[in-house]
């Protein structure tokens, strides 16, 4: 029996999937069209409340189940609905082996690719009557703007433990590490005073800023953890001292002991640059006063290399002509947030190259072999 991937339905698939509008937040469009798509490829299909939640034009989370041999749990495959800006009217066009668009919008590769390879997996399950294990198929909200499908997802009614995520670019990368990410947020309350009048009666927060940051470790901290700050915020005149400074920046590392560690680095750094700005004015003392908070934006991802899964992914490539690692990113994904509830979901690269720019295009060889892969897995392993 013939068990490979129709390209040319899984490519149309993929061009029509572009052309629908779904910008984080407006992923109602997309979210009308797959209900239906996934019901004629014979899945169940639920919504969760997601959407509310987190502001979009769709109900929620799309939850799709497809029946397979009994008393297996299901297999999970997961991609997500929404695209970066610019992402309105795309022109995809095929040039030279690869799907691009005209330059004016993003490509919505990322991450209609993954979901396209889900709808093809499906339609060859059903056309091919092919025995199967369970499928559970989640298409999320809200990936682009840090994971916010994936946080309100209802785990609840996600029965399977294993799978994968559709979401990375070469089809040679299998991510299985990604950081836990913190933000960092810094206040800093000066004294005001006239800058030309009396300076020394005030106390300026850039000056205490800049005093802690030029004592921090910044950037690539190690090979494991990165530190950065890309929001500040403060002042309107020019002789006025400085009274109050807003910062915010990130910390990421794929260790979450040096994460920590990392933080308490920069909280130090603060504390020791705030005491050396006591001051006395007027019979009082006045010190500048510091608040800081550091939520945590999402965990880890941490799927051991050594996971059955990840190996027969890994063998499954190799028998496609694909030689694939298994390696780690510094950026974040839906897999870091279903790390933290227990599912066990390397991120699969597809052939989606330049993401969230308008020179993105989709490597339509990479494609096809990534729609090999998978339909690999869902049928063979274990």
């Amino acid at each position: 029996m013939n068990r490979f991937i129709n390209e040319k339905r899984l490519l149309d698939t993929f061009l029509q999937l572009v052309r629908i509008d779904s910008e984080s937040y407006h992923e109602g469009a997309l979210y009308r069209w797959l209900c239906p798509e996934l019901k004629k490829r014979g899945c169940s299909v639920v919504t969760d409340k997601a959407g509310k939640k987190i502001g979009s034009d769709a109900p929620g989370n799309i939850i799709a189940t497809l029946k397979g041999t009994a008393g297996e749990k299901p297999f999970l495959l997961s991609a997500h609905m929404d695209t970066v800006c610019p992402g309105r009217n795309v022109k995809p066009s095929i040039q030279n082996g690869r799907v691009v668009t005209d330059g004016t919008t993003v490509l919505g590769g990322d991450d209609k690719s993954g979901i396209a390879v889900i709808l093809e997996i499906l339609s060859v399950l059903k056309e091919q009557k092919i025995k199967h294990r369970p499928l559970q198929v989640i298409f999320t909200l809200n990936e682009e703007n840090g994971m916010g499908g994936a946080k309100n997802l209802d785990y609840s009614k996600i029965k399977g433990r294993e799978g994968l995520i559709l979401d990375n670019e070469s089809v040679c990368e299998l991510l299985v590490q990604g950081p836990a990410v913190c933000d960092f947020i810094v206040q800093i309350q000066g004294v005001a005073s006239h800058a030309g009048v009396a300076p020394e009666k005030g106390i300026s927060a850039l000056e205490v800023a800049a005093q802690a940051l030029a004592r921090m470790q910044l950037g690539r901290v190690d090979e494991e953890t990165v530190c950065n700050f890309g929001v500040v915020q403060g002042g309107e005149v020019t002789n006025v001292v400085m009274p109050q400074l807003y910062l915010k920046g990130e910390v990421r590392s794929l260790n979450v002991k040096k994460l920590q560690k990392q933080i308490k680095h920069m909280k130090d750094c603060f504390a020791q640059a705030a005491k050396g700005f006591v001051r006395k004015a007027n019979g009082k003392t006045l010190r500048p006063k510091i608040t800081i908070e550091t939520p945590l934006r999402y965990g880890a991802l941490n799927v051991p290399k050594k996971a059955p899964l990840v190996q027969y992914v890994l063998k499954a490539a190799q028998k496609h002509g694909v030689a694939m690692k298994a390696l780690a990113s510094g950026g974040g994904c839906d897999a870091n947030v279903t790390c933290q509830h227990g599912l066990l979901m390397p991120n699969i690269g597809l052939g989606v190259q330049n993401c969230h720019t308008v020179e993105e295009y989709l490597d339509l060889k990479e494609f096809y072999k990534a729609a090999d892969i998978v339909l690999d897995v869902v049928l063979n392993y274990k």
